[in-house]
């Protein structure tokens, strides 16, 4: 098929794996795999994602590419500390259309996008107070955009990121807090969220419980534990899920470091889950999405990897992967004012915006347990009273 074909070049041409066409296409990466082995129908709007995933028209994957032009063209290119075996005219085109972007486009780019950012970090600094913020905390539904050049905006993802010094390991998989839940001691508040799911009075969520309560690892619990036993879920667990989690977060804030480093953000703090990167399902549920900053913050990154790469290419400095990826990683969270969060619920960013504001006023967020008793869920064999 041409336009299978096609996909594969120009994931060939672009060093693009599976996994990177599945992040920038949106489509789920056991879908690509599929695809491109025949084993699924590609539809014309999977090609539409899938071409803007490689940021062309959709016409190049349904053309057949091969021309007059195009034919005997083969090479090899030293780019970048990488040589590259060029196999079409097509892919020199594009490869000195990189080499352009990057060495004339992209360094311009970079120093408007870090002067921006500055900008608005100044303004916000000036123009905000303890309360002077719009963030419905309380109403789980509602759908609100937070223009990161104007509100001050605390989105977190994974555990290395920082802002103004601070460690922003907010996320459910993020270890380093462990806290007990009805006598029950919790490595990750993922697993005691995930326990929900599975907490009807039955041998079988007993078991599962008993699994989640060991992993020491978020991400693990729910990729081994839950993953595998889906079809065991509460079929009534979307309508009691938030109020499990602000629950089993407040259980969490009962660890003295955890309430510490949500105390330490600013009173005005916009708490967000960032989940611009994330396609699945709940990812518009728990968190809300910023496309512009994640853009931003590519361009960075790619700046900084030249840029010290250029420097080993000279003899300065020595190759040092780990260094390099804490210098990206730090050039990364200095960008935090540009684009705006929307396209989410977030109901990640409110909870914990909840159980700040209640561990500031010393009083506790306002946790709907009549819901919860109405559900009866079970923990390790026991009823939970609440």
């Amino acid at each position: 098929m041409k336009e299978i074909d096609n996909i594969k070049r120009y994931m060939d041409e672009a060093h693009m794996s599976q996994k990177e066409l599945s992040n920038k296409s949106g489509i789920a990466h056991e879908t690509i795999s599929k695809i491109l082995n025949e084993k699924y129908p590609l539809s014309h709007k999977l090609l539409v994602k899938i071409a803007n995933g490689f940021n062309i028209p959709i016409s190049e994957l349904m053309e057949e590419n091969e021309t007059p032009i195009t034919a005997g063209v083969q090479g090899y290119v030293e780019y970048d500390n990488e040589i590259i075996k060029i196999k079409s005219f097509r892919q020199l085109q594009k490869l000195v259309q990189q080499i352009e972007y990057e060495t004339s486009i992209l360094p311009k780019q970079v120093k408007e996008i870090k002067a921006l950012n500055e900008k608005n970090r100044k303004l916000i600094k000036k123009s905000t107070n303890e309360n002077n913020y719009e963030f419905n905390v309380n109403d789980f539904e509602i759908i609100q955009t937070h223009d990161a050049t104007k509100v001050d905006c605390w989105a977190f993802k994974t555990a290395s990121d920082t802002k103004d010094g601070i460690v922003l390991d907010l996320g459910n998989q993020c270890s380093g807090y462990p806290f007990s839940l009805h006598g029950h001691m919790f490595y990750t508040s993922e697993s005691a969220y995930l326990c929900g799911q599975f907490s009807n009075n039955t041998e079988e969520h007993n078991r599962i419980q008993n699994q989640l309560i060991y992993e020491k690892n978020g991400y693990t619990a729910k990729k081994r534990v839950k993953n595998t036993n889906k079809a065991s879920i509460r079929a009534d667990w979307d309508s009691f899920r938030a109020e499990w989690m602000l629950y089993v977060i407040w259980a969490k804030c009962q660890n003295n470091d955890f309430a510490e480093k949500l105390k330490s953000l600013p009173p005005n703090a916009i708490i967000i889950e960032n989940s611009t990167t994330v396609y699945e399902g709940t990812s518009s549920i728990w968190g809300c999405k910023n496309k512009e900053l994640e853009e931003a913050r590519d361009k960075v990154e790619r700046y900084t990897t030249l840029q010290y790469m250029k420097k080993v290419q000279n003899g300065k400095i020595k190759m040092n992967s780990q260094e390099l990826n804490a210098l990206i990683q730090s050039e990364r969270n200095k960008i935090q004012y540009i684009g705006t969060y929307s396209d989410g619920k977030n109901y990640m960013g409110k909870i914990l915006k909840r159980c700040q504001l209640a561990l500031l006023n010393n009083t506790e967020p306002r946790i709907n347990y009549d819901l919860l008793r109405t559900k009866q869920i079970y923990l390790f064999g026991e009823l939970l009273s609440f």
